[in-house]
């Protein structure tokens, strides 16, 4: 299988990134293969640019290698840490570029502009691994689940 590992922390001696190489040895070992991504090593540039809007656009090389990626994998592996209760930034515009239409999902056509999602990535499966350093009830009660957030 291939899996996309992504993970979103800026330093290279983090608890995230012990999780992300364990996990990429571990799937490595078990003989998928792995694109590992880090996006603050690959200085991913989390901005949305307007002229990427149309589907059709031309995305700047990383974007793309990124989208066609995401768009093979067989199963998808998120690190990052909680921040203020949400993925650090440059998390937060990987997935505005890169979970995109025309590569992660379409709209259903008359779908009465609901703007219905189907989904179109192949990955059948996707783990996100998320740190905090606060106690379970202040995550809870003050920043919430990040993935629901999200």
């Amino acid at each position: 299988m291939k899996i996309s590992m992504i993970i979103g922390h800026p330093d290279t001696e983090s608890f995230n990134h012990a999780i992300a190489l364990a996990a990429a040895e571990r799937l490595t070992a078990d003989g998928h293969a792995v694109w590992f991504h880090d996006l603050y090593q690959e200085r991913f540039d989390p901005l949305l640019y307007a002229e990427e809007f149309p589907q059709n656009a031309r995305l700047p090389f990383l974007v793309d290698e990124h989208c066609c990626q995401i768009a093979l994998a067989n199963g998808i592996v998120i690190v990052h840490p909680n921040w203020w209760g949400q993925p650090p930034a440059i998390l937060k515009g990987w997935i505005d570029r890169v979970i995109r239409p025309g590569v992660a999902y379409r709209f259903e056509e008359d779908d009465s502009g609901e703007g219905v999602p189907v989904r179109l990535l192949a990955a059948k499966a996707a783990v996100v691994f998320n740190t905090s350093n606060t106690s379970d009830q202040r995550e809870g009660t003050v920043f919430g689940d990040p993935l629901e957030r999200i």
